[in-house]
């Protein structure tokens, strides 16, 4: 029986343990400085002290305990390299939702359509000296005011911006000097062209105010989208006839061999070619193309523009799906809202795609002005075709494909590091198994 009565200070400073024996070397590996035993000192009834050393209770890990720690370090290895996986991914991503830059140092704005060309198609540039060339279009301002009042218009997006700079680059092969606004219809299609036309004072690149389109090429088959970039380009062109500038609206897909405006003189109110009548006669079958049209800012044209932008609008009110070409077409038969007098360009020097190309098989003595690629369908074959015959000039895998690439670069990256990931830790613990069979 204790006598608590002789206990006094139960609980004391444990005696010093020496330097070398076995418990200093347990308590030198198990804990960081706390002892692993207390001298409990007791008294029992006799008066007499006992001393006892009551060491921890040591552990040994079985080899069940030991595998399934090691599993548990594998998965959390897997865990944690698969989670650094997919936030390389997503941030390879963002990098790469963007991946024209934004050009560092570019002056380029948003400008308005009718300020801009209020200010420079009359030859008023401040800041920059007349001899300057510029890099897209090779042309000086001087060589620009030698044509004021004249305004080359075409849209693009990013996905026929290759198409664009391969027509601007056959512009300054055949030393054509104008005034010549770039509608881009996206902004990485808005920022990469600001930059190659940086400096350029031929070449100016505007952002649509209309709604932005998707940084792709959009296919004939989606008539909703298709429709809705192609049927607002009219409203471009009103905003620069009501300035009483001419405008020569062209699509990116056109490729030119000589100088077109010599063909655009005379007294007209629209000049443009007609593939189902006999040049230069306008018939019951007559059926222009809108997508390579000159326009004079007569009273005229500027009445039927307008009912043409009222009429598709209207179109797009009711759900009706129409291209611009064909409710030009329907107001022209008619003569509404007045008769258009339309100067027909000849197709055998101004061919549209299939055309040109029968041409060339045949060695037909023309000499072509401009070929427009209209009934090539889709991008992939325009391309194709302007490379059979030598008129492909940039670089399409650059400038179309680069986004697409590196997406795709990012997904095999994720998908690999997916499979690679837990193939090899299923092998660690096939290994971790023959190592520590069950008892």
């Amino acid at each position: 029986m204790i006598d608590y009565r002789l206990m006094k200070d139960c609980w004391e400073q444990p005696t010093p343990i020496a330097a070398g024996g076995p418990l200093a070397v347990l308590e030198r590996q198990a804990t960081g400085g706390m002892p692993l035993a207390y001298r409990w000192r007791t008294a029992d009834s006799l008066g007499r002290r006992a001393e006892a050393d009551k060491p921890l209770p040591s552990h040994r890990w079985s080899d069940g305990e030991l595998k399934m720690a090691a599993v548990d370090h594998i998965y959390k290895i897997l865990f944690f390299m698969q989670s650094a996986a997919f936030i390389a991914f997503i941030i390879n991503a963002s990098q790469n939702s963007d991946d024209i830059p934004k050009p560092s140092g570019c002056k380029c704005q948003q400008n308005d359509l009718s300020k801009l060309h209020g200010e420079e198609a009359t030859g008023w540039m401040p800041g920059r000296v007349n001899e300057t060339r510029g890099p897209l279009s090779n042309c000086s301002l001087a060589d620009v005011k030698n044509r004021s009042g004249v305004v080359m218009l075409t849209t693009t997006n990013l996905g026929f911006m290759d198409m664009t700079l391969n027509m601007l680059e056959s512009m300054k092969r055949t030393k054509v000097c104008v005034n010549t606004t770039v509608i881009a219809e996206d902004q990485k299609c808005y920022r990469y062209l600001s930059e190659r036309a940086e400096g350029d004072p031929a070449v100016h690149v505007v952002l649509t105010n209309s709604g932005e389109s998707q940084s792709q090429e959009i296919k004939r088959s989606d008539r909703r989208s298709y429709y809705a970039l192609f049927n607002k380009r009219q409203e471009y062109v009103l905003s620069l006839l009501e300035r009483g500038l001419e405008v020569l609206f062209t699509d990116a897909d056109t490729f030119w061999f000589r100088d077109p405006f010599p063909y655009f003189r005379g007294d007209f109110d629209m000049s443009m070619i007609d593939p189902r009548s006999p040049y230069p006669n306008r018939t019951e079958k007559t059926w222009y193309c809108a997508g390579f049209v000159y326009f004079k800012p007569t009273n005229v044209t500027v009445l039927f523009v307008n009912t043409w932008i009222n009429a598709m609008k209207h179109n797009a009110k009711i759900g009706r799906l129409l291209a611009d070409q064909d409710q030009m077409n329907f107001l022209l038969r008619v003569d509404q809202p007045v008769h258009v007098n339309v100067q027909p360009l000849d197709t055998n020097i101004f061919p549209w795609g299939p055309k040109f190309y029968e041409l060339l098989a045949k060695k037909a003595n023309y000499s072509t002005v401009v070929m427009h690629a209209a009934s090539i369908r889709g991008h992939a074959a325009k391309i194709k075709k302007f490379k059979s015959s030598n008129m492909w000039l940039v670089d399409t895998f650059e400038v179309s494909h680069k986004n697409t690439v590196s997406r795709l670069h990012g997904f095999s990256l994720l998908l690999i590091l997916s499979l690679v990931l837990p193939v090899g830790c299923c092998c660690c613990l096939c290994c971790l198994w023959c190592c520590f069979p069950d008892d």
